[in-house]
């Protein structure tokens, strides 16, 4: 979850559009924890990168202009706002969790290859 923190700030400060910064961090983390975790991996890359984005949208909402002015207007565009954070969140949880079952599914194959 950390190195998801981590690259959610990186990708922020380097000013990559969240989107694309979001998919290539959940791929990252996905397939390091299907790397470290394999069996079963899916749902610990699924919960991990939905909480780090959680956090990292959150903490963009209260920090940024962007997010200060949605909050300050409130009703409509913050509902807008905060869907939108959460549909991108569950986009890139699926996306990590892909990924880790890829790299779990290829490390299992290898090691029955190896038998």
């Amino acid at each position: 979850m950390a190195i998801g923190l981590v690259l959610f700030g990186f990708f922020e400060f380097l000013g990559i559009d969240p989107r694309y910064g979001g998919i290539i961090s959940a791929v990252i983390v996905g397939t390091l924890i299907g790397k470290t975790i394999g069996k079963s991996s899916e749902k610990y890359a699924f919960f991990s990168i939905f909480t780090y984005n959680l956090i990292g949208w959150i903490l963009v909402f209260l920090f940024t202009s962007d997010g200060k002015l949605a909050l300050q207007y409130g009703g409509i565009a913050l509902s807008v706002l905060i869907g939108f954070a959460l549909v991108m969140v569950f986009f890139y949880s699926i996306i990590g969790s892909f990924g880790a079952f890829v790299v779990s599914n290829l490390s299992r194959n290898k090691q029955d290859e190896g038998l």
